[in-house]
């Protein structure tokens, strides 16, 4: 059984995490400064809208921002383009041949951390990959953790930032211990199966280890 694609189930993703790890891209560009301000403008104009009542104990927007604000949605598609060349993407299908798939943004939203908030440790489950996109932040900032990755796994914030990963993988974010705000762009994308997929190979592996 060789190079066929896994379709996320709860059963797969210990090695679904193992085979597609945290992908690490930054923006660069004499346009991300100006992309950052409008982004964090939006996040600012739509406001807090869950109260503190997710993981994320801090300011959190609604769910749709990509539908609401175009930034995001531009956002969005820059994700969108990454995913497509991780190795899910390039997977084969059942005759060898490579097949690309596509992504739809699933939900997205913004975060302003603000000193000692924080975000607990939680995965965003059954969506296909998940991200987190630094607006504002110094290296000093909180990090993202990923505790099941090599043990520990964190990356500390930079602006201009995109970090990928599969979205069963556990993170969490610490204690902001700056004065300053943390601001960032988080969402998930899922494969758009109708137009990605045409015959998919399925199998079940092991159980996912329990989280919080």
């Amino acid at each position: 059984m060789n190079n066929i694609y896994i379709k996320p189930t709860q059963e797969g993703w210990p090695e679904f995490i193992m085979r597609y790890p945290v992908k690490v891209k930054t923006l660069k560009g004499t346009n991300v400064d100006s992309f950052n301000q409008l982004l964090e403008n939006d996040i600012r104009h739509a406001g807090d809208r869950l109260n503190q009542s997710t993981a994320a104990k801090c300011l959190m927007t609604r769910w749709d921002m990509d539908q609401q604000y175009g930034s995001f949605k531009k956002l969005g598609e820059l994700v969108i383009s990454l995913a497509k060349t991780m190795p899910l993407a390039n997977a084969t299908n059942e005759k060898g041949d490579p097949r690309q798939y596509d992504y739809t943004m699933q939900d997205s939203w913004g975060l302003i951390y603000t000193k000692g908030q924080t975000c607990k440790s939680h995965q965003h489950w059954p969506h296909a990959w998940s991200f987190t996109y630094c607006i504002k932040a110094c290296e000093d900032c909180a990090p993202l953790v990923f505790p099941d990755v090599n043990t520990g796994y964190s990356v500390k914030p930079q602006i201009g930032q995109l970090i990928l990963w599969p979205a069963g993988l556990y993170h969490s974010v610490p204690e902001q211990e700056c004065d300053h705000e943390r601001i960032m762009a988080v969402g998930n994308l899922i494969v758009d199966w109708e137009k990605s997929v045409q015959s998919v190979t399925e199998y079940q592996l092991t159980p996912a280890p329990k989280g919080e």
